[in-house]
């Protein structure tokens, strides 16, 4: 291999690490926010009667909320509505 075939390697390599890590972290993300979805769903089949209306709707909004942004790639957006849901679940 010459000189410039290496150097051109090894800066494809580099592209492909960035864009590895963000896969990396969208999939991330779309696994935690997959795991609340479902605890949270679970914690309101089980407790919801307990909770104030409100509060149910809330939270059953952020659910919602974050089923959405799992449908597509944008891991900022997953874990700011893995966030609010967090929060809202939280009065479970």
């Amino acid at each position: 291999l010459s000189e410039a075939d290496i150097e051109k390697m090894v800066k494809d390599a580099e592209a492909n690490a960035e864009a590895d890590k963000k896969r990396r972290e969208a999939v991330t993300a779309k696994n935690d926010a997959d795991g609340l979805v479902h605890s949270t769903e679970k914690a309101l089949a089980e407790h919801g009667s307990k909770v104030a209306e409100t509060e149910r709707r809330a939270i059953e909004d952020a659910v919602s909320d974050l089923k959405e942004a799992l449908k597509g790639d944008d891991a900022e957006a997953i874990k700011a509505k893995t966030q609010t849901l967090a929060q809202a679940s939280m009065k479970l």
